[in-house]
Parts: structure tokens; sequence; C-alpha cells
């Protein structure tokens, strides 16, 4: 802590987005409030199309260039976004964003990696990342398979993707799981390190103005109609950053 005020990296690997990526972002730092949100988009070539600073909600935002040690921040947690992107489908850019997150997770950061964020935390630890035959948009029950204070009370997840973890990386403990997708849910033994394969930042604000911007089709709109746990979730998380 710094004056009271917490600090968040956070990988807005959506920028490109509004709904999903400032919309998404500002419902992940909500529960932070008051929070600095210091934003690492290593996928841009040049973010100069895109704000660099500003204030809202009681968070102040700032993108910067991704620092060759996470730690010289002083963070109090680390976030990593979803993307378009595929870790089943690497790109070169990958390579920085996964050195943040294992950075961060050797430092003991607390760190939630969300869909995109969750594959590639479980990559670059060392599990796999696999692509399924068929994309998955809908809101699904979510089954507890283990004990976590964070995951075990969620019950419902909300989920966009075709990519899945298909093996945990050594030291991860499946938490929860779907139908769909064993790993949806997963912590690291001993550290305060999650990641789920859904998107609790999809409140219904987000999805209603990513219908409206026209990025979410229709049958897009009436999948994702039911409730979801997110707004919980992210809670819990925060909560858990903040002394």
């Amino acid at each position: 802590m710094r004056g009271g005020m917490t600090r968040v990296v956070l990988l807005d690997l959506l920028v490109e987005r509004p709904a999903f990526g400032q919309g998404g972002n500002a419902e992940i730092m909500a529960p932070f409030a008051p929070a600095e949100c210091l934003l690492l988009t290593p996928q841009l070539a040049n973010r100069d199309a895109y704000r660099s600073e500003w204030e809202s909600n009681g968070i102040t935002y700032r993108r910067i260039d991704t620092p060759e040690s996470i730690v010289e921040l002083n963070p109090d947690a680390v976030i990593c976004s979803g993307s378009r992107a595929n870790v089943s489908m690497w790109e070169p850019w990958m390579d920085d964003a996964a050195k943040v997150l294992q950075q961060a997770v050797s430092a003991n950061i607390p760190v939630l990696g969300i869909c995109f964020g969750h594959q590639l935390l479980c990559k670059t630890l060392g599990g796999e990342v696999q692509r399924s035959t068929d994309r998955m948009d809908l809101v699904s029950p979510l089954f507890s398979v283990g004990m976590d204070t964070l995951l075990s009370p969620i019950r419902t997840g909300l989920f966009t993707h075709q990519d899945q973890v298909t093996r945990l990386p050594p030291g991860a403990r499946r938490i929860i799981s779907t139908k769909h997708c064993e790993n949806a849910g997963m912590r690291i033994a001993g550290k305060p390190v999650w990641g789920v394969q859904f998107h609790p930042e999809a409140s219904r604000t987000v999805i209603e103005q990513a219908h409206a911007d026209g990025d979410m089709n229709d049958a897009e709109l009436a999948a994702f109609e039911a409730d979801h746990d997110g707004e919980e979730l992210l809670s819990a998380f925060a909560q858990l950053c903040m002394p």
C-alpha cells in the first residue's frame, strides 16, 4: 500500500474492445477503489491511439511500458485479462506477458488470470493448453472439486472461449469444473495465484454495451442472459489483496 492507495498491474489485452476492454477493466478494478491501475499492453506495437492516463470512480489509470521486472513496480496484485488471441497460437508478444506472470508468481504477488489470462498463466507455469473443436459461449454452473477461500463459493460463470487448459501446471490444484471445461478454475498451492476460464468482469452493463457496439451478436447476447457470480469473485479477490 502507498498512502492508502492500492496498486494493481493489469495486463490489458482487450484494449481494442471498448466494452470488454475498458468496461471490463472498470469492473475488475471497482472493488479495489481507491486504487492505481498500471496498464500493460505488450500486444500493441504502438499504443498512441489509446488513452494514456485518466481517472474514473476512484481509480487512476496509467499505461506504461512492460518493465524488465514487475517487482520494481511493487504491486499489490497482478491481473491478466482475456484476449482475442489464443495461447494455442503463440505470438511473440506473449513472451513478455508470460514473463510478467512468472515474475509475479515467483515474488508471491497475488495473481488472477481471466480466460486467456488463465490459459497463459497455466502455460507459463508448465501446463498445457489446447484448442477445442467447438467454441463455448454460455453461462454455466460451476462444480467445486477442491477447497479454496476464493473459488469454492462461486457457483456460476460466464464463458466465451475455445482454447482450454488441458493439463494444469505442477503445484496447481483444480478447484472448479464444468461439464464442458474440466479445468475451469485453479489455484497454485501455497501461493495467492488463481486462474479462471470464465469472465467475472462480464457484467450485465458490459454485455449490453458490447451488443450495442456491434461487438456481440444477438445469439451471444441471448447466451449470456443468465446471471453469474463474477462480481462476488472480483470483490473476494480484491479483499484478499488488500490488508
